[in-house]
């Protein structure tokens, strides 16, 4: 194997890592306290670019838009604030890098459990790109694509 394919190989772990940290991140803020909210907001720092644009689209509401890690923190801490646990799971991730530059679609898997015993679950796809910083990769656009969802009742 060349050297340029190894690298390739390195970049695309190293830009698929983002998003499995964006799910760890997101649970953090969806545990609703304030140290598990900073811990999360830290991580979606360092993960994506001051300025990235995230949005949700295909969800039948009006659709979730921040620009900044911070305000998209903010937003997750909303949409989360009621349930009783969330767990965002990772599957398939695509990635083809061009350069400094990336594109990565990644599945996932979310179930968020209410209250009253049901899960709600999202089923979606990210559609992110991402750039080589100095610092490494980051994203700085992101969309949330819904699939499919749910609830189903639990014990």
């Amino acid at each position: 194997m060349s050297e340029n394919r190894f690298a390739i190989v390195a970049d695309k772990h190293e830009i698929e890592t983002l998003q499995r940290l964006y799910a760890k991140a997101t649970d953090l803020i969806g545990h609703g306290t304030k140290e598990t909210f900073e811990e999360g907001r830290e991580i979606y720092r360092s993960i994506y670019t001051d300025d990235v644009d995230i949005r949700t689209a295909n969800t039948g509401d009006d659709p979730f838009v921040a620009k900044g890690p911070n305000a998209w923190a903010d937003v997750c801490r909303d949409a989360l604030k009621d349930y009783t646990g969330t767990q965002h799971l990772i599957g398939t991730q695509l990635t083809e890098v061009n350069g400094d530059e990336a594109q990565m679609e990644s599945y996932l898997n979310a179930w968020h459990k209410n209250p009253d015993l049901t899960v709600y679950y999202f089923l979606g796809t990210y559609i992110s790109k991402a750039r080589r910083m100095p610092e490494g990769w980051k994203i700085y656009d992101m969309t949330l694509r819904l699939d499919t969802s749910g609830t189903v009742q639990t014990s």
